[in-house]
């Protein structure tokens, strides 16, 4: 195995340790390496050999962003009917498969496109999170499956190839968008928060994993912050860019896009969206930092308590971050039933209600899976019942509608708090 060394990205005040025990945490005769400004971090083991690696990660979260492109692309004109092969292809993914990545840095070319060239044997169902959607008693997979079999079903009817009918059910849920928030969840956001920084102090930090320039608790570190999904040099992005979709920046100079670490993802890109429409947050900054000094630490040996710090920060910043968003498209929800016309009604086909609900309910969904989240199960229940289960079709001024509205607001009320947002940012994401 190698790992590409990005030079540009590792500060000069990066140092070698001496000293490593294969003792525990702790070891006050290390010379510590300050906090650098960018997410890079020399071996402790190998001179000049970088230690950070989590391919598999950039993987899964290219997989699910990839799923997303080929479904809505089903929605364009020019679109051909697919079977439900072609999506399970990249949810349950094998090297053998040889894909490349739908993700484009636009016209700049990629480092390495093909899945396997980033990281090998990844896949998204190995990873999912088995439990129960709360409100729907389903596992994810299920729903999931269910809906690459509709989607393939809907793209061979000429009538709704080409629209957004295509991955929308009779029902106005739009399916592309549940599948992507619910991935985000049941992975990446499950995968992040429960496997990694959930476990991160029962790792050893003593000595290399395996032949590795790193060690297990290092790498897991790396793990949690490749889910986040951030470039190396986030802290270089303003939230106006990201959310403007500018995620990529040639750091390094080399004419191309490195996806493992000049590319920005989805929980990367919302913290930026909600620090953009909020006003005394600073979702980015709080993450990002705490990477920064959370992986300093671990490379310097620091004790548990240290390390557990900034862990705390990033779990409670991550859970915020989703129930800003899910705020944010409650927001949207609302503003988007008041616009529904009479033709809308019947059909169910108003396309931003049936986004924003869906983004509002996926995002709902993966509350769920932090174990160390502060909205509890029984109020993550209420949320759900109160949303529903479909986008509520009702004529804007009717008792219907105001009634959907009044629950909106009351699962709005339910997150705000639990998270103790401010009424502006409530009112405003």
């Amino acid at each position: 195995m190698h790992f590409r060394i990005l030079s540009t990205l590792l500060p000069a005040a990066l140092i070698l340790l001496a000293g490593c025990t294969d003792e525990a945490i702790v070891d006050p005769g290390v010379d510590g390496i300050p906090v650098p400004a960018a997410y890079a971090f020399e071996s402790r083991f190998d001179d000049g050999v970088s230690s950070v690696n989590y391919g598999g990660q950039v993987v899964r979260n290219l997989l699910i962003n990839d799923l997303k492109i080929r479904v809505d692309g089903l929605s364009k004109a020019e679109a051909t009917a697919i079977n439900e092969q072609d999506l399970l292809r990249r949810y349950d993914y094998e090297d053998a498969y040889d894909l490349t990545t739908l993700t484009a840095a636009g016209t700049t070319p990629i480092v390495d496109d093909g899945y396997s060239e980033i990281a090998t044997d990844k896949d998204l169902i190995g990873k999912l999170d088995a439990a129960p959607l709360i409100g729907w008693g389903q596992p994810a997979d299920d729903v999931i499956r269910g809906y690459f079999q509709q989607i393939a079903a809907n793209s061979e009817d000429a009538e709704k190839r080409g629209t957004p009918a295509v991955y929308t059910t009779d029902e106005g849920i739009d399916m592309s968008q549940m599948i992507n928030k619910i991935l985000l969840g049941a992975v990446v956001y499950s995968q992040g928060t429960g496997t990694y920084l959930n476990t991160i102090l029962d790792r050893d930090n003593g000595v290399p994993s395996s032949d590795n320039p790193f060690t297990s608790m290092e790498h897991a570190w790396d793990e949690a912050f490749g889910y986040f999904g951030a470039a190396r040099d986030y802290a270089q992005y303003s939230d106006q860019d990201l959310a403007a979709d500018l995620l990529w920046r040639d750091s390094n100079g080399d004419g191309a896009i490195d996806l493992q670490s000049e590319y920005n993802y989805a929980f990367a890109r919302n913290a930026a969206k909600r620090d953009q429409g909020g006003t005394g947050v600073d979702f980015t900054g709080e993450i990002f930092q705490a990477f920064l000094e959370g992986r300093t630490a671990i490379t310097n040996q620091a004790s548990a308590q240290e390390i557990a710090a900034q862990r705390d920060v990033i779990v409670a910043a991550w859970e915020k971050v989703i129930g800003a968003t899910v705020v944010h498209y409650i927001n949207d929800t609302i503003d988007d039933m008041a616009s529904v016309t009479g033709d809308q009604l019947e059909a169910k086909n108003n396309t931003a209600l049936n986004t924003h609900w869906a983004e509002m309910k996926g995002y709902a969904f993966a509350l769920q899976y932090n174990p160390f989240k502060v909205i509890t199960d029984a109020q993550l229940s209420s949320l759900h019942e109160l949303v529903g289960d479909a986008p509520a079709y009702a004529a804007p001024g009717s008792d219907a509608a105001a009634s959907a509205v009044d629950d909106l607001l009351e699962a709005r009320d339910i997150l705000q708090s639990a998270y103790g947002f401010s009424d502006a940012n409530a009112t405003g994401w």
